[in-house]
């Protein structure tokens, strides 16, 4: 009788653990799932900056930037290309084409940006953040807050449990999840 006391209670102990530890797991893997997607609509915005005319219509040329829209919503981005390739900002605004929004949810959000590489995981005071490519050159175009030509942007995403993930990128075109 105590040989099966010890052992149910061996065997309730490791079933608690291995719960409690599952939520934590569950959260990590979704965190680390939200910040290879941010890296890989990034890098989706690269190739159609390099390869894609336009979005809509037939062009002869290729001057259509195409990037990914963070603002001050937590909650979701815009992959977006540049309706007006003349005006030369890069930017997203009302009139480009919203190529696809996502929405980021089980409680994952953006938690903030930084723009040097000694920040750590404390967000400056960041409202918008804007990243295109334009052909020929596969190199990122970094706009923050409406001022482009940083050469560096840290991304940092947050789950419920407060983990964090981040994702570099840099003037280059790389882009990396930490």
């Amino acid at each position: 009788m105590v040989e099966l006391l010890v052992t149910t209670s061996i065997f309730v102990f490791i079933t608690a653990l291995l719960l409690t530890k599952y939520g934590n797991f569950n959260q990590s893997v979704l965190l680390t799932n939200l910040a290879y997607d941010i890296a890989l609509t990034i890098r989706t915005a690269q190739t159609y900056g390099l390869s894609v005319q336009k979005s809509t219509g037939s062009a002869t040329q290729f001057k259509y930037a195409y990037g990914v829209h963070f603002d001050g919503n937590n909650q979701s981005f815009i992959f977006f290309t540049d309706s007006d390739p003349d005006n030369g900002n890069k930017i997203y605004t009302n009139n480009d084409v919203k190529i696809s929004t996502y929405n980021i949810k089980r409680g994952a959000k953006i938690l903030g940006f930084c723009t040097s590489d000694s920040c750590g995981n404390a967000p400056e005071n960041i409202d918008s953040v804007d990243i295109s490519f334009l052909r020929p050159n596969p190199d990122a175009q970094i706009c923050v807050d409406g001022t482009c030509g940083q050469s560096y942007l840290k991304i940092i995403v947050q789950a419920i449990d407060d983990s964090t993930r981040n994702i570099v990128i840099r003037r280059t075109g790389q882009v990396s999840v930490e």
